[in-house]
């Protein structure tokens, strides 16, 4: 038996609605981190520095794909628990790389820290988003209910 308060169970605005909220107020960090990635590629010295690195470029234009690919589909909900899936790995994989840097002089190491909380919050967001999906209201739920399956 299935306790009272089972999630199938629940009805309301924020059963229906807030998950869909949750992700219109979730994606916009991640296509406006790629945007800035990109306005940031265009004239400037950044653009310039990176251009001396084929492999910094690459993993910098990796980043605004996955930025900006991952961000929509959840706006979406199109596929939301494999691009949340996808999203945490790759915040895994920035994280990690930040770690040694915490120890950065010139007070650069605070502005690491504050970075890799900040991720740490997102890679809890994926998470949530990649064990229960998009929610009813997402193109995920729309092709379930099309398959018959919900």
């Amino acid at each position: 038996m299935k306790p009272q308060n089972a999630p199938e169970q629940r009805s309301g605005f924020v059963s229906r609605y807030g998950p869909l909220i949750a992700r219109l107020l979730f994606a916009p960090i991640l296509i406006g981190y790629a945007a800035m990635k990109v306005r940031a590629l265009m004239g400037s010295v950044q653009a310039d520095a990176i251009q001396a690195f084929p492999v910094a470029q690459v993993a910098l234009y990796i980043t605004i794909l996955i930025e900006f690919v991952g961000g929509l589909m959840l706006v979406l909900g199109y596929r939301a628990r494999l691009a949340a899936g996808v999203l945490v790995v790759f915040f895994l994989g920035v994280t990690s790389l930040m770690v040694p840097m915490i120890g950065a002089p010139s007070g650069l190491g605070m502005a690491y820290v504050d970075q890799i909380v900040k991720n740490l919050a997102l890679i809890g967001g994926l998470l949530l988003l990649a064990v229960h999906g998009a929610g009813p209201i997402s193109l995920d739920a729309r092709r379930e209910r099309a398959a018959g399956r919900h």
